[in-house]
């Protein structure tokens, strides 16, 4: 991060909660009524948003986690998975709740909990997805945190995920 009043600058990596994973490319400035606001321009994998400078610094937004953070989301998708509410409702609260906070350990034990209740029942169309969508933010943190290819990571997640489902 910068150490001027952005929070942010030019080739950060970011997490945003809905938008997932990106980097900066850029900051602009966008006319909104008679006044001009600056925005981070943010390339994600599928589409480019802007983040106002002034409000980037929420619990929407974080830097790409730490090599650190990242080996503690690992150690987090190994632990006892969690049951998840029966009832469909609280468990869709749940998990959106949990997406919601834009913690990667937070999220890997979303994946951790998604993939356990899987194992033992069908998820639904939203779980599915939702799971889809965190562990593709998870992959390409890992991905960018430790250098890595899309695929690479990929892969180490999928041997992960392997490895603790059938043990």
């Amino acid at each position: 991060m910068s150490s001027t009043s952005s929070p942010f600058s030019k080739g950060d990596w970011i997490v945003h909660t809905y938008y997932g994973v990106g980097q900066i490319t850029g900051i602009e400035h966008k006319k909104i009524g008679d006044n001009k606001v600056k925005y981070y321009k943010v390339k994600a994998r599928n589409s480019t948003f802007f983040i106002p400078v002034k409000n980037a610094e929420n619990e929407r937004i974080r830097p790409v986690a730490s090599k650190y953070m990242l080996r503690k989301a690992i150690k987090a998708l190994k632990d006892k998975p969690q049951e998840l509410d029966v009832d469909h409702n609280q468990r869709k609260k749940q998990i959106s709740d949990r997406m919601s906070e834009c913690s990667l350990v937070t999220n890997a034990e979303l994946v951790r909990d998604l993939i356990f209740r899987r194992k033992n029942h069908r998820l639904n169309d939203h779980e599915e997805s939702m799971l889809s969508k965190v562990v593709t933010r998870l992959v390409r943190e890992w991905a960018i945190s430790f250098d890595l290819s899309q695929e690479e990571a990929q892969s180490r997640f999928d041997d992960l995920v392997k490895e603790e489902i059938t043990a």
